[in-house]
């Protein structure tokens, strides 16, 4: 009996599902497409879909640059998105805007399998349409 007063009392405590999954969201947003872009330009670029190759000469050394600077812009607005949705659903509670910030989050995400698709790695498109 005191188990189950305990479920219900734990329960009642918790968000709605749709702010878990919110606050999930979210902080996958900030640790992995955020802070991992930040800390390893080219592993996550990799793994993005568009790669950054190593320079061959001094002349492709600053658009190396430019690609890990464009790779780590991805990142910071990642993190930003997710700070946003996490403000949302934690701090603020409003509904109507979390779900705003996340449906705006999926066009960025489809507008992201659009650009891969085309000037990436086609293979790893698919990705970025979950």
């Amino acid at each position: 009996m005191a188990s189950r007063s305990f479920t219900r009392e734990l329960f009642a405590n918790l968000p709605p599902p749709s702010e878990c999954l919110a606050i999930l969201v979210g902080c996958a947003e900030t640790l992995m497409f955020g802070l991992a872009g930040l800390h390893d330009p080219v592993a996550w670029a990799k793994s993005f879909g568009v790669p950054i190759d190593a320079p061959k000469d001094t002349g492709t050394a600053e658009n190396q640059k430019t690609k890990k600077a464009l790779v780590q812009a991805i990142a910071a607005r990642n993190i930003q998105h997710g700070a946003l949705i996490l403000t949302f659903a934690c701090y603020t509670r409003d509904r109507t805007a979390l779900g705003l910030a996340v449906g705006y989050g999926v066009i960025t995400t489809l507008a992201d399998y659009v650009i891969v698709r085309n000037s990436g790695v086609e293979d790893l498109a698919p990705g970025h349409a979950i």
